[in-house]
């Protein structure tokens, strides 16, 4: 899904297009049923646990289906992916290193979740450069009196922080 949009787009690789934008609005006012977490695992080798960070966030609405967001491989974007792009990359790095790389951890009761769960999505908030684009760095999903940051992060992926209004 990602790569699609790219392709022939003058819009600048650090703001949505056009499309993904559409699509991040066909969300408003649609209502969480869950979320979960997909982590990406790099094993450093040795007896050290793996270090985890987020690759996608997935957020389950009732009407609407799921949203994706990732990372990215590259971590320099937040980026739109279908699910079966999340699969392929897990397919590909358990081929390349012979184990699962990416773990499935539900999300809808941890705290930050719970009380989003159930609500409905007001609206996905984005900042702008200075020609007026919107940059994929980071979004806020507005659900009324609860809020949640989506932010990306140069190492860890996808940080994901409660805000109360």
């Amino acid at each position: 899904m990602e790569n699609d949009f790219r392709e022939n787009d003058p819009v600048p690789a650090d703001c949505f297009q056009l499309e993904e934008l559409k699509i991040l609005q066909s969300f408003d006012n649609q209502l969480l049923v869950d979320a979960n977490y997909y982590l990406w695992l790099h094993h450093t080798g040795g007896s050290n646990a793996p270090l985890r960070f987020l690759y996608t966030l997935e957020l389950v609405f009732e009407n609407a289906g799921p949203l994706l967001l990732s990372s990215g491989e590259d971590s320099e974007a937040i980026r739109l992916i279908g699910a079966e792009d999340l699969l392929e990359t897990a397919r590909q790095l358990q081929r390349l290193h012979g184990k699962a790389l990416i773990q499935r951890i539900s999300a809808g009761a941890q705290p930050m979740w719970r009380e989003s769960v159930g609500r409905t999505l007001k609206g996905i908030r984005l900042s702008r450069n200075e020609a007026g684009l919107f940059l994929n760095d980071a979004l806020l999903l507005d659900f009324g009196e609860r809020r949640i940051l989506v932010r990306l992060h140069e190492r860890e992926g996808l940080l994901v922080d409660s805000c109360e209004s």
